[in-house]
Order: structure tokens, then C-alpha cells, then sequence
């Protein structure tokens, strides 16, 4: 964003203090009036939504009645406001340009109404001080304005020093964070280990870390806020629920598109989980409207991802929500696959067990190298019998497979290997490896080595895949987007098929899984807790067999079903025949958009509803020739990047909803800021220990790649704490005091060097006296 006003001419910078600065409106009227004023042809051609993130106007152009002062941080403008005040003069020092004409004066002390421009007729008259002296202008301006606007360097050098120290204690918690140092937001940074940084003492001693955190929370909430107000639509994320501030709460994010084209993710805060669902329901909405200032109208996608107790909580919020907004569409969350996903957000705590454990184990091998070796040799061992089997088992295994959707074929496939691993490791007497890690493996191996665990592996590999045909879909794959409808009846069917014929199928999945176990050496029996049921005595126990076909396949096949139906529901449908808008598609279809599958779309999702076929029939027009000549989108976010996306506003509407849904792959930009979010978060709540997490550090940390201003930051303290400001001023004034004295001493013996150098037993005399100097103006700079 520019450090200064964008009028022409104006000089003010957002580092001056006293100076209120205003984006530009995203009324294009208005934006285009903005524009006229200020005199900058260059900005005409650029969309109100780029000059509202990218231009600011200071508050010298608008008049006094237009500006409101909403509390001691911000002052914003009032309704309707237009710049009027604006001083075109071409300074003395310039006059030489020739590329410019110059205007002619007016007679003194009246201003010139400038020209109406021809394509705005209704443009607001723009006062020009023509006058040559700029005795005339100071006269004409404020002088209220004018005397705050003239700081002492005393205070300007105050404000200098606190805006170095905010920047110095945000940068220096990002990476204690990062480097896993101990850090309290409660200490200063002149105390312990800190304190050896070039910091200013008096900020050190009288402002606390977590104030500059507070502050930095305050000033980016401002600028996601307005981030997401530009982005319009979004959608709601939670997280698994972490302990932070000596409680368990739930992360929330919100995703949206840039006006780039670009997919945004923004930590928002946190929500307790010692309330029902209807309270969680209602924090979670007024935290989004009030907090932040949008609307569930526009909320397009919600998702969540949470494990043992909490799955039925929130999986009863989001029952919640789709009856409440019907435009809101449930979606997997990442990293998981569809299928996946459906089995994380499963209420049922063996299941959660099973997937915890595969989980370890991914873990487990990418943290120990030995272990990964020497499964990899087993692997070998085991499947080179096979042709192809062996790469096959080894490729499966890699990167993040446990979040994939062959996740529990893989862990079958590895079971029996990663057993004699473990094995091995564990009672090998020449063993390197570390004693936790010894211990971890054993337990895991208890895990591992239990029928049930087997067991459910087998019927969750052989369920999952009736729905896994559906992964490729939801993550906007442009191929077999047209199939879409056909994809999900065929997965019901499936489904469907296998539950009535289940007796069948789990004969099948019970034999599979016995024999897995007795080739391991595992005794086939129920699980722990059937033995303990109060009628075990009265009735005898069922067989192991109809144990796990009524508790287990039955009922997974059951939720499968009916959470299919619930998440592809038909404002899902309608969201993902979107994507015959991209361009790729389009070329598969010979460049015929089917209206029928877009023309159903809600019309809160238009920009102009009456323009809407007009526009997919040039829009049809365009790529049809286009593509001849160059290579086509095949994404969503591509096609938004496109340059002239401007001109179809209705599809880019449609195409950012569609980007905002959490289940679309999003294309980070070159610096992969939308990874990195998660990435950061998982990064906080793993090296900081739990007693020492808060939820502004966790804010300002995750959120580290929102551009704020410091300077909102160092005007919003100071006038909050002006005492701070008054002793900063006065060390400051103290110092000043203190240079000029030591450069008169100085001037004086620099005076007095003729007389020095021609008496040769006063040279050295001389020498001492301009290194003591020398050395106190060092000493001084430093303190200071």
C-alpha cells in the first residue's frame, strides 16, 4: 500500500502523525468522483475495488464538517463524503518543466472552479489554489490543522522510537515461536534473554509485550475486516479444539478471495467448548456479525474438523447452520479427503481410536528415520513376491498418506512390516534408538496387535471406497465435473447395495480380517468393554461376527449414506456445476455452457442478475476465439486472475463463490499464504506450551502475513497513554540538551586546533580531548 496520499501534488505520509488517511469508496460513483479530484489520470482505468485495498486520500482534502472522530484510534468519513480541498500549484522549483502548462492567476483570493469532466456531470467542483506564494496558501488553510500538523522533532523522535519498539517485539515473537525460544507476552523485552537487544530502555521497562500484542490485534482486525468486506463472500473453518489461556477452546478461520483472485484464509478467534451447540451456534454468529462486521447472508461454506467428544456437538452446529441459512453448503475440511472426513467427523470413539492411531503411525515413521528404513526393508521382504508391489506399497506410504483416500489400505498393507519393526527396534541390544522412542513404539505396537483394530481397518478400507469416487469432484477437478450428478448416484447405489446385501459383504470383510490376524498372532475376540455389560450373565454373547456386523459395518454403512445425502445436497450441486464456467471445461464442451446448470444460481450470488445471460453468451463468445491463441485456465482461482475478468462481473461473482467453498483446491500465490496460515497455527500450538498460549499472540502470529500500518498502532498508544509519550518527550529533549553540549565542547577545541598543532608538547593534549568527544557522542547515540 503507498506511504503517501494519492492526490496529485500532496505529500503527506502515513508515518506523519496527526494525519488521518481514507481509502478510496467501492461505490463506483463515488470512486470515480475521488479519482476527478484528486487529478490522477493514472487511476481512472483501475477498478474501485484496487484503489479501495491500494490508495488512501489524508484528511487535508476533506472538509472539517465530513470528517467524524469515532473514538481516540480512527476518525471515518461521513456518508457521501467527496475530496474537495486540493492545491494543484506548481511549485517555483519545477517551473523549468516544460511538459506542463502553466495556469494562469486569478485574482487574489478567488478560486477557480475546475472542470467538469465529461463522462461525470454531477462531478463535485474542486477548489484550486492557483497562488504563487505560499504566504496565500498557508492563509487559507486550517490553522488548527496547521499546528498539529507542526510537531517538535522531540515528539516526532518519541514516536519514532515507539514505533521501532512495536516492530522489534512483534518481529522478536514470531521468532521465538519459530525457533522454539521461551518467550512470556507478561515480560518485557529489556527483561531476561531479550533484554540484550538495541532496545529503547523506557519503552522496555514501561510497556509490556502483550500491550504491543493488544495493539497489533486491534489494527489487523481492522484490515481482515475490511479485507473480507471487499471479498464479500466466505466461509467458516473450525478447527480441532486446542488448549490455550488454560482452557480448551475451537479455533475458527474464515476463507474468502482476494480481489487478485486469490484464496485468503484469516484466523479469527477462538470459542469455548463447555457450551451446548445452541450456544455455540449462537457465540459463532455473533462473533461474525458483531466482531467482524459481516453477514451470514453471505456465507457461502462450513466445514469442521474435531475429534472425540465434540464430533456430535458440532456436527449438531452444523445442522444448525444449513437450516438457519440454506445458501450455506457443509464441506470437507483440509487436509482430509472426502471419504476420509466423513469417518474423522464419525461420533463414535472406537473409530476415532482407529483413525488417532493410523495418524501416530504416519507421524511416528516421518519423525524416525531408523524406523522408516527399516520398514521399507520389510516392505521389500514381504511383497517382492509381486511384481510392482513393492514400489507400490513404498510410494503409498509417503507424504501426508494418512490423510488420503486409500489411508487405511495403506495401513493394512504396512501392518505386518511395521510389526517386525517395531519388533525389531524394541529388543535389538545393539539398538541406537532413544529410549522415548522405545517406549512410544511399544505402545503403539498394544495398539496394534488387537482384533478390533484389524478389524475395523478392514470394513472402514472396504466402505470408503463406494464414496472416494466422490473426492475428485469436490476438490474442483475440472475433468469429471460434468459427471458430477451421476458420480453421486452411483455412490448412493453402491452404498445402498452393500447394506442390503451385508451379511454377505461382512462375511467376506470377517474372514479377511481373521485371517490378517492369526498370520500377526492375534487372538479374534470382542472387544474389552461388550464383557462388562450388566446383562452379559442373562444372555450370552453374541458371536464376534454378528458383534462387528450390527456395531460396525451396518452402522458405517448407515452414516455413510446418510451424510452423503446431507453434504451433497442440491445447493452443493448447484455450487459445482459452476465450474463449467473455467475455461478447460468449456473447451471439452465445445465452448457451450449449459444455462440450465448455471441459470439456477441464487441471485444473491449476481452482481447484475438482468445482465446474466447476455453475459455467459459473451462469455462464450470470448473463449470460442480465444482460444486459438492462447492456453486456457483450467482453475478456478486462474480464471479469476484473468485480466479483463472485470468485464464479466456475474461469472466472477460466481467463480469467487465457488472459490470460497473450504473443499476447492486453492491455489496459493507465489508465496504460499494460504498454506502457510494452517501451517503457522499448527506451528504455535506446537512450540509454545499450553500454559503459556494466549489468543492475541496466537492471533498475531498466524495472521502475520496481513499488512497493517505501525503508525495506526503508535497513534492509537499514544492516545491512550499520552504519559508514555510526555516521558519519552522528555528523554528525548534531555538528549538533545546533551548533544548540543558536547558539540559546543566540540567547536571549541575544533576552534583551538591551530594553536594545538603548532605547540608539539600539546599535541597529544589534543588528541585526547577529540577521542573523549568522539566517545561521548557514541555513548550517547547508543543510549538514546
Amino acid at each position: 500500500m503507498p506511504d503517501c496520499c494519492a492526490a496529485a501534488n500532496c505529500k503527506q505520509s502515513t508515518d506523519q502523525a496527526n494525519v488521518s488517511f481514507f481509502r478510496f469508496p467501492l461505490d463506483p460513483e463515488r470512486c470515480k468522483q475521488w479519482v476527478g479530484n484528486c487529478r490522477r489520470p493514472d487511476l481512472q482505468t483501475k477498478t474501485p475495488e484496487y484503489l479501495h485495498r491500494n490508495f488512501k486520500l489524508c484528511s487535508k482534502h476533506f472538509e472539517v464538517s465530513m470528517i467524524h472522530r469515532e473514538s481516540e484510534l480512527k476518525c471515518v468519513l461521513k456518508d457521501g463524503a467527496v475530496p474537495t480541498i486540493f492545491d494543484f500549484t506548481t511549485n517555483k522549483d519545477n517551473a523549468q518543466n516544460s511538459s506542463r502548462k502553466r495556469a494562469r492567476p486569478p485574482a487574489a483570493g478567488h478560486p477557480v472552479e475546475a472542470k467538469k469532466a465529461k463522462d461525470d456531470p454531477q462531478a463535485t467542483v474542486v477548489r484550486q489554489i492557483l497562488s504563487e506564494d505560499p504566504a496565500d496558501n498557508s492563509a487559507m488553510q486550517d490553522p488548527a490543522q496547521e499546528d498539529l500538523d507542526k510537531e517538535d522533532p522531540a515528539t516526532s523522535k518519541a514516536k519514532e522510537t515507539l514505533k521501532v519498539y512495536f516492530k522489534e517485539t512483534l518481529a522478536f515473537t514470531g521468532f521465538s515461536i519459530g525457533n522454539n525460544a521461551a518467550i512470556s507476552a507478561t515480560k518485557s523485552m529489556g527483561s531476561g534473554p531479550v533484554g540484550q537487544l538495541g532496545v529503547n530502555p523506557v519503552c522496555a521497562e514501561k510497556i509490556e509485550s502483550k500491550e504491543v500484542l493488544k495493539l497489533g490485534e486491534d489494527v489487523m482486525c481492522e484490515e481482515i475486516r475490511n479485507s473480507l468486506r471487499m471479498a464479500r463472500f466466505f466461509s467458516i473453518l473450525l478447527q480441532d479444539k486446542t488448549n490455550i489461556e488454560g482452557k480448551d477452546q475451537i479455533p475458527v478461520f474464515v476463507r474468502s478471495v482476494t480481489s487478485d483472485g486469490f484464496p485468503q484464509k484469516h484466523l479469527m478467534g477462538f470459542l469455548p467448548c463447555d457450551v451446548d451447540s445452541d450456544c455455540l451456534f449462537l457465540m459463532l454468529v455473533s462473533e461474525i456479525r458483531g466482531r467482524w462486521g459481516l453477514r451470514m447472508e453471505h456465507c457461502r461454506g462450513f466445514t469442521y474438523l474435531t475429534t472425540g467428544s465434540l464430533c456430535q456437538k458440532l456436527k449438531e452446529l452444523s445442522c444448525r447452520i444449513l437450516r438457519d441459512f440454506p445458501q450455506v453448503v457443509l464441506a470437507p475440511s483440509d487436509p482430509y479427503a472426502f471419504n476420509l472426513w466423513l469417518i474423522r467427523s464419525l461420533p463414535v470413539l472406537s473409530i476415532q481410536d482407529v483413525v488417532d492411531t493410523v495418524e501416530e503411525v504416519a507421524a511416528l515413521l516421518r519423525q524416525s528415520s531408523t524406523l522408516t528404513k527399516k520398514l521399507h526393508a520389510k516392505i521389500t521382504v514381504a511383497y517382492s513376491h509381486i511384481k510392482g508391489e513393492v514400489d507400490r506399497v513404498k510410494d503409498a506410504c509417503q507424504n501426508n498418506w494418512e490423510y488420503g483416500t486409500d489411508a487405511f489400505q495403506t495401513m493394512l498393507d504396512i501392518l505386518e512390516p511395521l510389526l517386525n519393526s517395531i519388533g525389531e527396534m524394541c529388543t535389538s541390544a545393539l539398538s541406537d534408538v532413544d529410549t522415548a522412542i522405545v517406549e512410544q513404539l511399544l505402545k503403539l505396537k498394544e495398539k496394534l496387535k488387537n482384533f478390533n483394530f484389524i478389524m475395523t481397518l478392514v470394513v472402514l478400507k472396504n466402505t470408503l471406497c463406494c464414496v472416494s469416487i466422490l473426492n475428485p469432484s469436490l476438490r474442483g477437478i475440472i475433468s469429471i465435473s460434468s459427471t458430477l450428478q451421476y458420480t453421486i448416484s452411483n455412490a448412493l447405489k453402491l452404498l445402498s447395495k452393500h447394506l442390503q446385501e451385508i451379511p454377505i459383504f461382512h462375511r467376506k470383510w470377517f474372514s479377511d480380517a481373521v485371517g490378517r490376524a492369526k498370520k500377526l498372532g492375534v487372538a479374534v475376540t470382542l472387544p474389552a468393554d461388550t464383557a462388562t455389560n450388566g446383562d452379559a450373565e442373562a444372555k450370552p454373547p453374541p458371536s464376534p461376527e454378528d458383534y462387528y456386523r450390527d456395531t460396525l459395518s451396518k452402522m458405517t454403512l448407515q452414516y455413510l449414506i446418510d451424510e452423503v445425502k446431507r453434504v451433497l445436497g442440491t445447493e452443493m450441486v448447484r455450487i459445482l456445476r459452476w465450474l463449467s464456467l473455467v475455461p478447460s471445461y468449456m473447451a471439452d464442451h465445445n465452448f457451450s455452457i449449459r444455462k440450465d446448470k448455471v441459470a439456477d444460481a441464487n441471485l444473491n450470488n449476481l452482481a447484475r442478475p438482468d445482465s446474466f445471460y447476455d453475459e455467459l453468451g459473451c462469455w462464450e463468445v470470448k473463449w470460442r476465439h480465444a482460444s486459438k491463441r492462447r492456453i486456457l485456465p483450467t482453475t478456478v482461482f486462474a480464471t479469476l486472475k484473468i485480466p479483463d475478468i472485470g468485464f464479466y462481473p456475474n461469472v466472477q461473482s460466481l467463480l469467487r463463490v465457488l472459490g470460497s467453498i473450504p473443499c476447492i483446491n486453492a491455489d496459493a500465490d507465489v508465496y504460499g499464504q494460504y498454506d502457510m496460515v494452517l501451517d503457522r497455527y499448527h506451528s504455535y500450538m506446537r512450540e509454545v506450551p499450553a500454559e503459556m498460549r494466549l489468543c492475541n499472540m496466537a492471533f498475531v502470529y498466524v495472521n502475520q502475513d496481513v499488512h497493517f500500518s505501525i503508525e495506526d498502532m503508535v497513534q492509537s498508544y499514544v492516545d491512550s497513554h499520552p504519559d508514555i509519550l510526555q516521558l519519552l518527550h522528555k528523554v528525548s529533549m534531555l538528549c538533545v540538551g546533551r548533544v548540543y553540549s558536547l558539540t559546543q565542547r566540540t567547536k571549541l577545541i575544533t576552534d583551538q586546533y591551530s594553536y594545538f598543532e603548532t605547540c608539539e608538547e600539546y599535541g597529544s593534549i589534543f588528541s585526547v580531548c577529540v577521542n573523549y568527544t568522539f566517545t561521548n557522542n557514541c555513548l550517547l547515540n547508543h543510549l538514546y
